[in-house]
């Protein structure tokens, strides 16, 4: 766990965009979905990698949390959003270039590729990702 801290400390803006964007994200997602579950980034998985985590801190959340207003427009899924998502964890990916969406234990993960220049993941496809998850369907492997 000290590791982790000293890991995310060395990124630049961690700390405040754990602080503000994130309960943000987490506010919009309770607003949309009618449940608020935890809301993580694993910068420990970013390692020394400063300008992809900046890439992310400089997107934001936004990419999420319309997936999920897309999501729960549906009232079955929005039911399903409360049933089987606790958490909610961003991490980078190394080696996929579209989103790896999938729920483990409770945990909704989404794995991306946040490289300098180039765009957050897709809304859209986030949203047809966690859908899919929720009705049951396996993620494809990357």
């Amino acid at each position: 766990m000290f590791a982790t801290l000293l890991l995310a400390a060395g990124l630049t803006g961690t700390a405040a965009f754990d602080a503000d964007t994130i309960p943000k994200a987490q506010s919009e997602i309770t607003a949309a979905c009618g449940a608020r579950p935890a809301l993580i980034v694993r910068w420990d998985a970013f390692g020394d990698d400063d300008s992809a985590a900046q890439t992310l801190i400089g997107d934001g959340l936004s990419f999420l949390t319309t997936a999920f207003k897309t999501v729960c427009a549906d009232a079955t899924l929005k039911g399903e959003v409360a049933k089987q998502i606790r958490k909610i964890a961003l991490t980078q990916a190394y080696g996929a270039a579209d989103p790896i969406v999938y729920i483990s234990e409770g945990t909704l993960n989404v794995e991306y590729l946040w490289i300098k220049g180039e765009p957050v993941p897709d809304a859209a496809v986030v949203a047809a990702e966690i859908a899919a998850r929720l009705r049951g369907e396996e993620a494809e492997a990357p």
